[in-house]
């Protein structure tokens, strides 16, 4: 545990409920595992490293049951029986306003148990499309980032189980979105792991969900007829008992079902199929990369518009005063210049208000999501010491991660034209200083157009490599660059590039599933520019 990192204090026992049955918070010993305390590990017990243990990540849209099924998976670990009138909660449900309704944060619960065969760990992460929109949904993706790159987070998953209702007959918008965020995470070999846990379940072949999820052709575990391997809890283990003997038979049926369910549930859980997140990590650093690029190739184009503005300004100026120049005589010239300067990063979540920047190239390296080490060294974007992004390729050293970024800006200046000169020409011969200062002012266009190549070049490849390693490389968010990055291309004259990538982008889009995810995601990148916007 890194020293940096603050402890959380432990809770005892608490009796939450004095009803039938009594309702318990287990006692657990909390940390966590990043600066920021998003990423959270609680243990309940002490580790036996003679066990096996088998780990789970639960994945879900806010309300369908999930937090009920992480604390009936424990109460099964700690072998409660409906007899036993008691119910165990290892989560904790803070009363939130309805504006409120999530957080972003990710615990790991740790759950040893002497009389248990197993140990579980039981990754949480909190519902999806909640209702503060995307900008929190973003923050959950980058937190389990956090989770499988930290030295106390998870090397490997037995199961990624992604937690609907049994209700669902077509999986919305915002689901498809859920789906498509957290599989882009993942890399190929994860694809055996992806079960389904079906909640508020009356015991029969969810039919409906199933047809949902096979419409949207989720990759997933399936079975010997080709259909999704699912598992089916009620969730209604912790509620009040019922004095009718009808109910309460009911209930006990319940109860029991799911208790048969779950044992089901953590034996197909083979060690054999376990999986490590290597891949995985691969994948997550490759995405980040890739961001970085499209990031910073933006910010060359916006630098060039602006560049060529600036270049046509001058040039009129010096056509029309090309007698003063010829006779050398000074006079003034008024033109927007492009500046590039650093300005205080604003943003409505904190991942974002923070970026690795280069001091020698001034370029932004890691602006997005560069929240979680405080050491540019250790940002995503360094390989082996040097930047991956920036156009020098510079040390680490070169780099400072703070709350400021570069931004380009016009700026309407006034100067006179022999300073003009010295700042942009140094020939000596005056009869040479018209078309010297257009070869400087072409310079000044070529180097930017040689790094624009660059970034088009290394975003590329990384948008490639992902569709070899990654379970879906073509993510919503993806997607969504492809419409900036495409013209881009275009524009290079890579004719090759361009069709693979509209071949990408075509295939992608033609699944409904692909469509509704971008669809989510587009109208939540709206209200986040109207936020910004203060409309």
């Amino acid at each position: 545990m890194d020293s940096r990192h603050p402890r959380l204090p432990p809770r005892r026992p608490t009796l939450i409920h004095r009803g039938s049955p009594k309702r318990f918070c287990l006692c657990t010993e909390r940390n966590v595992l990043d600066e920021n305390g998003k990423v959270r590990k609680w243990t309940y017990g002490v580790k036996d490293t003679s066990k096996q243990n088998k780990s789970v990540l639960l994945v879900g849209e806010t309300g369908t049951g999930k937090t009920t099924l992480i604390n009936s998976m424990v109460n099964y670990l700690l072998g409660v029986k409906f007899e036993d009138e008691i119910w165990y909660e290892i989560t904790e449900e803070a009363v939130r306003d309805q504006s409120e309704s999530q957080t972003s944060e990710i615990t790991m619960y740790e759950v040893f148990h002497v009389q248990s065969p197993i140990s579980l760990t039981i990754i949480d992460t909190p519902g999806y499309g909640d209702t503060r929109g995307l900008d929190k949904d973003l923050e959950v993706a980058e937190n389990l980032a956090t989770l499988f790159q930290s030295n106390d987070g998870v090397r490997e998953v037995d199961a990624v189980c992604f937690v609907i209702q049994a209700s669902k007959n077509r999986l919305s918008d915002r689901q498809h979105y859920i789906f498509s965020s957290v599989l882009s995470l993942f890399g190929k070999d994860i694809v055996n792991n992806i079960v389904f846990l079906i909640t508020h379940a009356d015991g029969m072949e969810p039919k409906n969900v199933l047809g949902a999820i096979n419409k949207a052709r989720i990759p997933c575990r399936r079975d010997k007829s080709g259909q999704p391997v699912y598992f089916l809890f009620n969730n209604r283990q912790a509620e009040g008992r019922q004095n009718e003997r009808r109910y309460l038979r009911a209930q006990r049926d319940a109860f029991e079902d799911s208790v048969e369910e779950m044992k089901t549930f953590l034996e197909t859980l083979d060690e054999k199929n376990r999986s490590s997140l290597e891949l995985t990590s691969d994948v997550l650093i490759e995405r980040i990369q890739f961001e970085a690029y499209i990031c910073n190739l933006q910010l060359r184009v916006q630098e060039m518009e602006q560049k060529k503005a600036e270049k046509l300004q001058i040039q009129e100026a010096m056509v029309q005063n090309k007698e003063k120049i010829e006779e050398c005589k000074n006079f003034t010239i008024q033109f927007k210049k492009s500046v590039k300067i650093k300005v205080p990063i604003e943003s409505a979540s904190w991942k974002n208000r923070k970026a690795t920047t280069c001091t020698v190239c001034e370029e932004n390296c890691h602006e997005f999501g560069c929240w979680w080490v405080s050491d540019p060294s250790k940002c995503e974007v360094m390989k082996d010491g040097f930047c991956t992004v920036c156009t020098g390729k510079c040390h680490h050293s070169k780099h400072v991660k703070e709350n400021k970024k570069y931004i380009v800006k016009n700026s309407t200046i006034k100067i006179d034209f022999d300073n003009l000169i010295k700042e942009y020409e140094k020939a000596e011969e005056k009869s040479k200083m018209f078309s010297g200062l257009n070869d400087r002012l072409d310079q000044d266009l070529q180097d930017i157009e040689d790094q624009r190549s660059i970034l088009l070049f290394n975003a590329y490849r990384k948008i490639k490599h992902l569709s070899q390693i990654a379970l879906k490389p073509d993510s919503a968010l993806t997607l969504q660059h492809l419409d900036f990055f495409i013209p881009r291309v275009k524009e290079a004259g890579k004719e090759t590039w361009v069709r693979e990538l509209e071949e990408m982008k075509r295939n992608s889009e033609a699944e409904e599933a692909n469509k509704d995810a971008l669809s989510y995601l587009q109208a939540g990148l709206a209200k986040l520019d109207l936020f910004f916007s203060g409309q």
